[in-house]
């Protein structure tokens, strides 16, 4: 591992990124304690809520962080939080994946109401949630979708890389996007790190994170929830990685 203090000299803006936490608070607030905000501008790169224990809590606590540090913390959309809001939004679970996951998902919201979480419809989960929630619902649904910076794109699934500008793709493409990103031949404009696709699936066996051979597109979901580890990483401005931190999934 590269030692932060043998790189600061001479660094002017650093960057500690993490991604697709998928609701497991005590993995995320452990990575958190390594983050210096008086130096680095944390990004988070999607996926907050869905599978793990607590949605609530980590939504919550991304969104103290921005209000506290503004400008320094930058939170990204990811696929399971769009759908989520949709589904608050609309009372329709077409578009959300009934699983058992999605439940643990909208119990986390009724944690001081279990009682009336099992009584209630799916319609009326979402009213609740919808009423209840209406500051973190809303901050969950006016995410961007990408973060550029001089030498880095962050986001949560990939860019299109066919596109002239990549920036004019919808939102379909920042969300979605696998094989035809991460496997594409053609090197992107800057280094683009995204999270989404679990490296497990892109060859990392021990879940650390996954660098193309054209060192242009790091990937960094750990998939924790599934047992793997939350992957935090820091950069320097030309986007270098500087350190690795890995928060094994707690049991």
């Amino acid at each position: 591992m590269i030692k932060l203090k043998e790189k600061l000299e001479g660094v002017k803006d650093m960057y500690f990124i993490f991604s697709d936490v998928h609701g497991c608070i005590e993995e995320m607030n452990e990575l958190l304690t390594h983050w210096n905000p008086e130096k680095e501008t944390l990004v988070y790169l999607g996926d907050a809520v869905d599978r793990g224990p607590d949605s609530l809590g980590v939504v919550q606590r991304l969104y103290e962080l921005k209000k506290q540090y503004r400008n320094k913390v930058v939170v990204l959309k990811g696929n399971h939080d769009s759908d989520f809001v949709q589904w608050v939004y609309s009372g329709d679970m077409a578009g959300f994946l009934l699983s058992e996951d999605i439940k643990t998902t909208v119990r986390s919201f009724y944690k001081n109401d279990l009682e009336k979480h099992r009584k209630d419809s799916r319609s009326q989960k979402a009213a609740y949630i919808k009423h209840n929630f209406k500051e973190e619902i809303s901050f969950l649904n006016h995410l961007p979708l990408f973060h550029e910076t001089e030498h880095c794109i962050f986001v949560h699934a990939g860019i299109d890389l066919n596109k002239e500008d990549w920036r004019d793709d919808g939102e379909n493409t920042f969300l979605w996007i696998r094989k035809e990103f991460y496997f594409y031949k053609k090197k992107a404009p800057k280094k683009v790190f995204f999270g989404h696709t679990a490296t497990s699936f892109l060859g990392k066996a021990d879940n650390d994170i996954w660098i193309s051979e054209e060192e242009d597109k790091i990937g960094i979901d750990g998939a924790c929830f599934f047992g793997g580890q939350l992957n935090g990483v820091k950069l320097d401005e030309q986007g270098n990685i500087i350190e690795k931190i890995a928060i094994k999934r707690k049991e």
